[in-house]
């Protein structure tokens, strides 16, 4: 069983990787192999919305080539479950992470879509179905956004027909933080981080059997 985690975060080795770290540290003591990937120095292109990886040419092939997009999504299609975790900017995801977002339009598209659209054979794929999801939020505040944050992340899950966890206690792991590296004095931001790495486990291996 794998467990991916991604870092939303432009910031190398902050608050928001250290939290999705701790999450994966969970998942590993149950027995999960585990992959950090941190957008951070990653070039992820934003969706410009042309369309083309919808159509039944391009068989679900984004137009842009040149980013390191197509090598995360791989890596997301090997996962059984996947973390995603972003600080909060203007009560919402990243930059970086939202842009990962709308690219992924592939991963529900992979085989282009039939003219007469969802719910006839081959469209739309889904290649992330029945991943088991789970989001972490940082934010300057204990209630800083973080809530509005999460829901950005688990809508986006439940757009790929993932299957959203918790984390024993509300919607995702909320942390704390300001500074670089002050997540690691929030005792309560790391539980709540963890627990969302147990629950992704924890779901993941029920439905692997």
């Amino acid at each position: 069983m794998k467990i991916v985690g991604i870092s939303g975060s432009p910031r190398a080795k902050g608050n928001t990787e250290i939290l999705v770290q701790e999450a994966l540290r969970a998942a590993s003591e149950l027995g999960a192999k585990t992959e950090l990937i941190a957008l951070s120095g990653k070039k992820i292109k934003p969706c410009t919305g042309c369309g083309a990886c919808r159509t039944d040419k391009s068989k679900g092939i984004c137009a842009i080539k040149d980013d390191d997009v197509p090598r995360i999504y791989e890596a997301l299609k090997e996962a059984d479950g996947i973390i995603v975790g972003s600080p909060v900017y203007f009560l919402s995801v990243t930059a970086q992470l939202k842009a990962l977002f709308d690219r992924s339009v592939i991963l529900r598209y992979a085989e282009g879509t039939p003219q007469d659209r969802p719910g006839v054979p081959g469209g739309p794929e889904f290649l992330l179905k029945n991943k088991v999801g789970g989001a972490i939020a940082v934010g300057g505040g204990r209630d800083g956004g973080q809530l509005f944050t999460i829901n950005s992340i688990l809508q986006w899950m439940l757009m790929q027909n993932m299957i959203v966890v918790g984390n024993n206690y509300g919607l995702g792991g909320s942390a704390k933080a300001g500074m670089k590296g002050d997540a690691l004095n929030d005792e309560i931001g790391l539980a709540m981080a963890r627990h969302v790495g147990l629950r992704v486990t924890e779901v993941a291996g029920k439905i692997k059997g």
